[in-house]
């Protein structure tokens, strides 16, 4: 974290460094999700991160009781985070500190919370009633061919160059992440879309120190030039504050009026063809998101003269 100086891509390049693997484009992808998904304040870096490599691990052909494989981790994710740190949203974690210092203790357990649920047998994670529901859900989407995450990635497959793994990556966000209701996956999806485009990873010890410096003494510690991660962070937070603007708020729960873990719900939910306007969302996200890249300008220089040309495999 003293090389990178922000949440979710820290807990990636940790993840990725525990297991021997390169793959800059994870860690890209995570970029504008700190602060809670584009600095929101929403669900943490230290869940958000995880659930990709989730996602990478099982794909969405491993099933469990008509759901991917994936949901069920990703919801003892949930409540193993939960029970360590208490709330699963970002502005909880770090309060009105000025230097947020509770986010470097989640983020140095995030790693080994994830390990945990990628051993453990996770079936009974969510209880049967709810996932009676998201498994009405799920197969609702099956059958329309909708995920959240593919109706934003899917319309920028000529904008952003992904990898082919990207949607076993994003399985977990559908339905406001794992049908949980909170934040519309298409946002994620779209300030993920982001960080792939636009992402540089930061490596320098003295530039987050500066960073750190900036934000105790209560200086704009977020701005583009500080940190290779601050220019798609904010790039996130103006394309959230862009999606409240339009659709009134930014948690899927609100956007849909529905409760997924909800049969009831659900039923009223595919009767009203809502999936119509959340696909229409993602077509809208996908949009602003081309439009910002076109418009995007060069990255600016580094404040600091410190160098970060040598790569993680040299350090080593």
């Amino acid at each position: 974290m003293l090389r990178m100086g922000h949440c979710a891509p820290t807990v990636m390049q940790t993840m990725l460094d525990a297991s021997d693997t390169e793959a800059e484009w994870l860690v890209t992808l995570t970029a504008g999700l700190p602060g809670g998904i584009g600095n929101t304040g929403g669900e943490c870096g230290g869940l958000t991160a995880p659930l990709v490599l989730m996602g990478l691990r099982h794909g969405r052909d491993e099933m469990e009781d008509g759901l991917p494989v994936v949901v069920d981790k990703g919801h003892d994710l949930l409540q193993r985070f939960t029970s360590v740190c208490g709330t699963t949203q970002c502005r909880e974690i770090r309060g009105d500190a000025r230097v947020p210092l509770r986010c470097v203790g989640v983020v140095r357990q995030a790693p080994g919370i994830c390990a945990q649920c990628l051993a453990a047998r996770s079936t009974d994670a969510i209880p049967q009633a709810t996932r009676h529901a998201y498994r009405e859900l799920y197969a609702h989407w099956e059958e329309r061919g909708f995920h959240c995450a593919d109706a934003v990635l899917g319309d920028l497959e000529q904008t952003v160059d992904a990898p082919p793994e990207l949607p076993d990556g994003v399985t977990a966000f559908m339905g406001g992440t794992l049908f949980t209701g909170m934040t519309c996956s298409a946002l994620t999806a779209g300030v993920m879309a982001l960080g792939l485009a636009a992402g540089k990873v930061e490596d320098s010890r003295p530039r987050v120190l500066r960073m750190i410096g900036t934000m105790a003494v209560g200086g704009n510690a977020f701005a583009d030039e500080l940190n290779e991660f601050n220019r798609v962070m904010n790039l996130g937070h103006k394309l959230a504050g862009w999606f409240k603007a339009e659709f009134a708020s930014t948690q899927c729960r609100a956007l849909t009026r529905s409760d997924f873990s909800s049969a009831a719900d659900v039923r009223e939910y595919i009767e009203r063809d809502s999936t119509a306007e959340c696909e229409r969302i993602g077509h809208r996200v996908a949009a602003r998101v081309a439009e910002m890249l076109e418009n995007l300008e060069p990255t600016p220089p580094p404040r600091s003269g410190v160098s970060r040309g040598r790569t993680r495999k040299a350090e080593r």
